[in-house]
C-alpha cells in the first residue's frame, strides 16, 4: 500500500515530462522548417542537418524539449503531489467519518449502559429505601409475637413480593418451622404447623442447614424444587439463612409469581434485609428473656420481701400508729375498725406492707386530686423510709453479730491449749447467749449421738 503512490507519482511526472519534451520538439522543428523556406533550400534531410549546424539560433530552440519537458515534469511532480494530498485529505475525512460513526455508535452504547445503570441504581435506591423502612417499622416492636407477622407483612408491601415465611429451627435444630407468613397459602401451613427437615429436600432445608443463600429462578424446573399446593403461583424463589455469627436459627423465604425474578443483585440487597431481620429477632427474643427474667426476679424479690417483713413483724409485733389531731397513739387491735373515709396502700416492691387510713369528722368530705396525691407520696415514701430503717436495723444486728464472732475467734485463737479453748468458747456462748445452758462433747467413731 505504500508503494502505490510513489508508483503514480513518478509515472505522473514522466508523464507530463515526455509531453512537455514532446511539445518542446516542435520548435527546433518548427524553426528549421521555417530557416529552410526561407533560405529557399529543398527539404530534406541533408538542408534540415546543415541548418541546424550553420544558425547559432536554432542551438537555443533545440533545447526546448529538455526545458519545457524539465519544466512540465516539474508541473507533473507538482501535479502529482497535489493529488497525494488530496488522496490523504480524503482518506483524513473518511477516517474522520469512520470515527464518527463509531463516536456515534459508541456514544449510543454508552447511553443505553448509562440508561441501565440508572435504572438499576433507581432500582437498589428504592430497595434500600424499602429496607430503611421495613428495619423502622420492625425496630419498634419488641414481642416476637407481634414482630414476626409484621416483618413479612411489611417486606410484601414493600417489595411487592407474593409470599415471604418466616422460618425457625426448633431447639434441637432439627426442624425448619414456619413461624409467620403474609400470604393465604401461608396462613394455612401455618394452621396445620408446617415444618421442613434441616439438611433435606428444598430450598428452605438447604439454606437452613448450610448457611448459603439459595436462588430458584424458575421452580417448576429445579430438583429441590418442592411442589407447595399451597402456592401455586410461586415462579422464583430466595430463601436467605437468618443468623446471628455462626448461629443459624432461622431462614427468610421470599417467593414471586414472575420467572427470573432475583438477580444477583437483588440476592446482596436482600441479604441486607436478612441481617436487620435476624437483629431484629435476636433482639426481640433478649427483650422477652430479660422480660422473664426481670419477672422471675420481682416474684423473687416480692417472696424474699414478704418473708423478710413476716420475720420482721413477728420479732417487732407493731399494730400501727394514729394521730388524733393532737397526740400519736399506738393502735390497738380494737382500733383497727377504727371508721375512715380514704385508703392508701402502703406498698414496697409489690408487695404490701400496711395500710395509711385518713377519717374526717364530716363523713361527706370529697378528697380532692391533690390531697389523694399527697396521701399517695406520703405513703410512697414511708414504705421507703420504713424499708430503710428495717434494713439499718439488720445492718446493725450483722455488725453487732460479726464482730461478736470476731471477738470470740480472737480469744479462742489466743490460747493454744485444748482445756483453755473449751473454757473460753464455753465461757464467751454463756455471755452473749444469756440464760442458755452450753454444753461441748465428744465422741468417738463408735459411738452414737
Amino acid at each position: 500500500m505504500n508503494k502505490s503512490p510513489d508508483h503514480a507519482r513518478i509515472n505522473d511526472t514522466q508523464r507530463y515530462a515526455m509531453f512537455g519534451a514532446a511539445f518542446g520538439f516542435t520548435f527546433p522543428l518548427i524553426g528549421t522548417l521555417l530557416e529552410i523556406i526561407f533560405s529557399n533550400l529543398p527539404l530534406n534531410i541533408a538542408n534540415m542537418l546543415y541548418i541546424q549546424r550553420t544558425d547559432p539560433l536554432l542551438w537555443v530552440v533545440d533545447s526546448a524539449p529538455i526545458v519545457i519537458g524539465l519544466l512540465a515534469g516539474y508541473a507533473g511532480f507538482k501535479q502529482d503531489m497535489l493529488s497525494q494530498s488530496n488522496q490523504k485529505l480524503r482518506a483524513s475525512e473518511q477516517e474522520l467519518k469512520n470515527n464518527q460513526v463509531n463516536l456515534e455508535k459508541y456514544t449510543d452504547a454508552r447511553t443505553v449502559e448509562l440508561r441501565i445503570a440508572n435504572e438499576q441504581i433507581k432500582h437498589r435506591t428504592t430497595q434500600f429505601e424499602a429496607i430503611a423502612r421495613i428495619s423502622q417499622t420492625i425496630s419498634s416492636i419488641q414481642t416476637l409475637e407481634e414482630l414476626l407477622p409484621q416483618i413479612t407483612e411489611t417486606i410484601s408491601e414493600q417489595f411487592g413480593f407474593y409470599h415471604v415465611g418466616i422460618f425457625l429451627l426448633d431447639s434441637k435444630k432439627e426442624y425448619a418451622i414456619l413461624a409467620a407468613s403474609n400470604s393465604q397459602g401461608g396462613q394455612a401451613m401455618l394452621e396445620r404447623n408446617h415444618r421442613l427437615l434441616v439438611g433435606g429436600t428444598g430450598i428452605v432445608g438447604f439454606v437452613t442447614n448450610t448457611g448459603q443463600l439459595r436462588i430458584a429462578l424458575d421452580v417448576g424446573q429445579e430438583i429441590i424444587y418442592f411442589n407447595n399446593p399451597d402456592l401455586p403461583e410461586t415462579h422464583s424463589e430466595i430463601t436467605l439463612p437468618l443468623r446471628i455469627g455462626a448461629n443459624i436459627f432461622g431462614a427468610l423465604d421470599v417467593q414471586s409469581t414472575e420467572i427470573n425474578a432475583f438477580s444477583q443483585e437483588d440476592a446482596n440487597t436482600l441479604s441486607i434485609l436478612a441481617d436487620q431481620v435476624s437483629i431484629a429477632i435476636q433482639n426481640s427474643r433478649s427483650y422477652q428473656q430479660i422480660q422473664e427474667a426481670l419477672a422471675h426476679a420481682k416474684i423473687a424479690s416480692m417472696q424474699a420481701s414478704n418473708q423478710q417483713w413476716s420475720q420482721f413483724l413477728t420479732r417487732t409485733p407493731v399494730e400501727g400508729y394514729y394521730f388524733n389531731g393532737v397526740d400519736i397513739k399506738s393502735l390497738k387491735p380494737s382500733d383497727k375498725q377504727r371508721a375512715h373515709s380514704l385508703s392508701v396502700p402502703i406498698m414496697l416492691r409489690g408487695t404490701r406492707i400496711g395500710t395509711l387510713k385518713l377519717s374526717t369528722a364530716d363523713s361527706n368530705r370529697m378528697w380532692t386530686d391533690n390531697e389523694v396525691d399527697i396521701a399517695k407520696a406520703t405513703a410512697e415514701r414511708t414504705a421507703i423510709a420504713i424499708e430503710n430503717a428495717r434494713l439499718l436495723e439488720e445492718s446493725k444486728k450483722r455488725e453487732t453479730k460479726e464482730r461478736t464472732i470476731g471477738e470470740i475467734s480472737a480469744k479462742i485463737g489466743s490460747s493454744s491449749n485444748l482445756e483453755s479453748i473449751l473454757e473460753i468458747a464455753i465461757r464467751e456462748l454463756g455471755n452473749n447467749l444469756p440464760e442458755t445452758d452450753i454444753a461441748i462433747q465428744f465422741k468417738n467413731n463408735q459411738e452414737t449421738e
